[in-house]
């Protein structure tokens, strides 16, 4: 590449990421949450409020409802089944952030609802800005070049209902579309890596579809809640990010690294679906994909700068030695 146009490709990144730079200092939003109780919701929430945005968060139930108030946002009662009853809400709000899906058969429902609400729902002249949860299944199976945002779909049959709500959401002209796909998203007390430190401190194998050598690409909670809160304040029209700070670890490396952090004996024990289990239902088929992912994209579009890059990084993270 001349070095006249690498310069101008470097100018013009930096102007980019200035741009970005300047939208993270805007003024506080009135952001709307689904989810806020999910291992993503509560990263999502507390950054939120920590960024000074009013948050109000849908809410199931009345305990769902005071960890929400507890977290710093403001509950409104409503069923994700139903979202009618509680769109308008929604759309009064600078952005709609949904983090909720449960994948089950119940969940998909609720799904094609909001998403046939959100397509029928009036609008004004500006579109409106809504945060859609994709994720990482909903890609190919990959082992050398990283997977990123212009792969083409290729969902394992119980994601394939996303792909069809993200095709249907970006046809309409209404709304301001951002899709996040998260990695494996590893939390303390939610993820694969949480589920390898309970068995192993329950002196029981981790029961997976993965084998050893299966290939997972990661992300820790707390920085995709950064790559989530950095979407809802960029605003952008039309927009699409892998949230992967860990571009591939191998199940069994992962297993080794928390057995040795622990001190602990962990064995690995395959999982089988159940005979009687429909392919659109097997949400736990995602674990034996082998993928290679990429957050290249999210770090170009969002200035996106995840702490936790390594396994080893990961699981230090997560789990510190004597804690």
């Amino acid at each position: 590449m001349p070095a006249m146009h690498r310069l101008r490709l470097l100018r013009s990144r930096k102007r980019r990421l200035a741009r970005l730079a300047r939208r993270r200092s805007i003024c506080p939003m009135k952001v709307f949450l689904t989810g806020g109780t999910g291992t993503i919701g509560r990263a999502v929430l507390a950054r939120l409020v920590a960024r000074g945005h009013r948050v109000t968060a849908l809410a199931r139930s009345p305990e769902a409802g005071a960890r929400l108030r507890a977290a710093g946002a403001q509950a409104w009662s409503g069923d994700l089944r139903a979202p009618r009853e509680w769109l308008d809400q929604a759309l009064a709000s600078d952005c709609f952030v949904h983090l909720a899906n449960s994948f089950d058969a119940e969940g998909r429902t609720a799904e094609r609802k909001l998403v046939a609400a959100l397509i029928d729902a009036p609008y004004g002249t500006t579109p409106f800005h809504f945060v859609y949860t994709g994720g990482i299944w909903l890609y190919p199976p990959t082992r050398g070049t990283p997977l990123r945002e212009a792969t083409a779909y290729s969902p394992l049959p119980a994601f394939a209902h996303v792909v069809h709500a993200i095709r249907s959401l970006a046809a309409s002209r209404h709304l301001a579309l951002s899709v996040i796909h998260p990695a494996l998203v590893c939390a303390r007390d939610g993820g694969p890596v949480a589920d390898m430190r309970m068995a192993a401190e329950g002196g029981r194998p981790f029961v997976t579809r993965a084998e050893r050598d299966t290939l997972w690409p990661l992300v820790d909670a707390e920085d995709l809640a950064d790559l989530y809160v950095r979407a809802v304040e960029a605003r952008s029209y039309r927009l699409t990010a892998i949230g992967c700070g860990v571009e591939a670890a191998s199940v069994g490396n992962l297993m080794d690294l928390v057995s040795d952090g622990l001190g602990l004996r962990l064995d690995l024990a395959h999982d089988e679906a159940p005979p009687d289990l429909a392919a659109d239902l097997d949400v736990a088929a995602g674990y034996a994909r082998s993928q290679v992912a990429s957050g290249d994209g999210a770090r170009r579009l969002l200035g996106w700068s995840p702490e936790v890059t390594t396994p080893e990084a990961l699981v230090g993270r997560l789990f510190p030695i004597g804690a």
